[in-house]
């Protein structure tokens, strides 16, 4: 029965949907067909009153409800910041570049003091050893004898004197008068008479410790010698000292 009903109810429905007038009797079934019976004529509406039912219903179907999107909001232009001046730098002042000290001079040594007339006098002397020995000579080019060995360093120190012979100094009075071998210091002139003469023949330089420079005629060259030895010893006659 239940089946019975719901089924009638699903035509009925149906045909209201379709908009068509029904005049029906239900017919209540009985329990021994279980049958439904509808009475009555389907009467099918003229076109026209379809459409005046149709737009009666548009009319009713309530509308839909369009939501529209909000406004969009106009995008507001962000203003662009105005672009602030960035601080120029003050340029960095060049290093002034420090002056260069002058460079001192570095200490030089100590120079040796200058040395005496006498020191001199006697490195000139030495200087020319082995020179040749010449009887009257004066100078190293042509050689020397005892008197031109003296005179010639006598001059390249400063002392200006005449070419003389071993006497001719002997008798220089203005030099001092050394009686003494033991008195000499480097310098002094040192006069001689060797055996065989009756007045001084020969004078000779002291450089001192006890040597003496001079040309040599038994040798030939100018030569040192030691005035402590016996043969020096006993021509000793004095010496004179020019410094």
């Amino acid at each position: 029965m239940k089946r019975s009903m719901a089924i009638a109810a699903g035509l009925l429905g149906a045909a209201m949907l379709l908009g068509c007038n029904t005049q029906a009797n239900i017919i209540d079934s009985r329990t021994d067909t279980e049958k439904i019976q509808i009475v009555g004529e389907i009467v099918t509406p003229d076109p026209t009153e379809r459409a005046s039912v149709r737009a009666t219903d548009a009319a009713e179907t309530p509308q839909a409800i369009i939501l529209n999107d909000p406004p969009t909001a106009e995008p507001t232009e962000i203003p662009t910041p105005e672009p602030t001046a960035v601080p120029t730098a003050e340029p960095t002042q060049e290093p002034t570049e420090a002056p260069t000290p002058e460079p001192t001079a570095a200490p030089t040594a100590t120079p040796e003091p200058d040395r005496t007339k006498s020191e001199q006098f006697c490195d000139v002397a030495e200087s020319f050893l082995d020179t040749e020995y010449r009887r009257g000579g004066t100078d190293p080019e042509t050689g020397f004898d005892p008197g031109g060995f003296v005179y010639y360093c006598l001059n390249k120190v400063g002392v200006k004197v005449k070419h003389k012979t071993s006497k001719g100094y002997s008798e220089y009075d203005s030099w001092q008068l050394v009686e003494s071998i033991d008195d000499l210091e480097p310098g002094d002139l040192c006069f001689f008479m060797t055996p065989g003469n009756e007045s001084v023949n020969c004078v000779c330089i002291y450089l001192g410790s006890g040597q003496i420079i001079y040309p040599s005629s038994g040798e030939g060259r100018v030569i040192t010698n030691k005035i402590t030895s016996k043969y020096w010893t006993e021509a000793f006659v004095f010496a004179r000292r020019v410094f």
